[in-house]
């Protein structure tokens, strides 16, 4: 069966892939002006399957998908034609009617649940702890903590991404920023409740990049928090804290997603930590800055079990 390319046109205006996403049930969730979900062609645990207003693009695997209709096809196991003929190819008048208004009834129904979901975190983080400055002592505590030097924590709060509180009944710095935050305890001890882990984020907390803005210094991505602070402090002890911008992701999970427009033109500097997880995020977040025109990329891949803070610490001790 032929299609026009005005048909084509307007097969793809009238199905946007997340009217396909939905439509397949793959539970797409808004991430700035995009939806992010778990890929359908690949088993991931963390969603990196990205859809746009006219294509999909997953961060996982590398699949790419051009438009709507190849996403239908894709998904159904169907060839082109087949795929536009079921997404309302010379259809009826009264049968386009009857498939806009279902679409439309599924963008509102969409819409309703993701306000939902934007109140809910809201409502979560009101129960965030009363964050507070710290002072010279509590700055060199967490200095001594990680074992860098005391410009790291220091910038970390001059830059605004420092802050302490009493969280879980217990002494805390944090991380992040007024929708972003993780937190870790001050005695350097693991969080208790559930499986025992370093890194706590508070509920309602988004997982974006904290320190990105519209700027044109090169960027260095670092996966951790205690990473964020090493890397000021190494910056600071060279001299150049000024000549670059320090970017902390929140764990391996995060995407860089809307905020990836940010390094169009940059040069962007990922050090990965050695295991799977953390190559796998420095090969996503790769991609997305490719994607958004970053002007270079590096990937300096950590020894296996290290990070910077450790770097840090090894580099001090000498």
């Amino acid at each position: 069966m032929y299609y026009s390319q005005d048909e084509i046109d307007r097969i793809k205006s009238e199905n946007p892939p997340i009217d396909i996403a939905i439509r397949h049930r793959l539970e797409p969730k808004r991430q700035g002006l995009n939806w992010v979900t778990h890929c359908p062609f690949h088993a991931e645990n963390s969603p990196s399957f990205t859809i746009e207003a006219d294509h999909c693009h997953c961060y996982g695997c590398g699949k790419h998908i051009r438009d709507s209709i190849a996403f239908e096809a894709e998904l159904s196991g169907i060839d082109f034609p087949t795929a536009c003929k079921r997404l309302g190819g010379n259809e009826t008048p009264q049968d386009a009617a009857t498939r806009r208004q279902r679409t439309e009834d599924r963008r509102q129904r969409q819409q309703l649940i993701e306000a939902e979901r934007h109140r809910e975190k809201k409502a979560q983080r009101a129960s965030w702890p009363k964050f507070y400055l710290g002072q010279t002592h509590d700055l060199q505590e967490v200095a001594t903590l990680r074992g860098i030097g005391y410009a790291g924590p220091w910038l970390a709060q001059e830059l605004g991404h420092l802050r302490f509180a009493r969280w879980r009944n217990q002494l805390a710095w944090i991380i992040g920023d007024r929708s972003a935050v993780a937190a870790r305890r001050l005695d350097g001890q693991l969080w208790e409740h559930g499986v025992p882990h370093k890194s706590d984020t508070l509920p309602g907390s988004e997982k974006h990049p904290i320190g990105l803005t519209n700027s044109s210094l090169p960027v260095i991505l670092i996966e951790g928090e205690a990473d964020y602070l090493a890397t000021l402090a190494r910056l600071w002890q060279q001299g150049c804290h000024e000549d670059w911008q320090a970017v902390c992701m929140l764990g391996a999970s995060a995407l860089l997603g809307e905020h990836a427009t940010k390094l169009r033109d940059r040069e962007v500097t990922i050090y990965a930590h050695g295991e799977k997880a953390g190559q796998a995020a420095a090969d996503r977040w790769r991609d997305e800055a490719a994607l958004a025109g970053a002007k270079s990329m590096t990937i300096y891949a950590l020894p296996d079990g290290r990070d910077i803070n450790d770097l840090t610490v090894e580099e001090v001790a000498a």
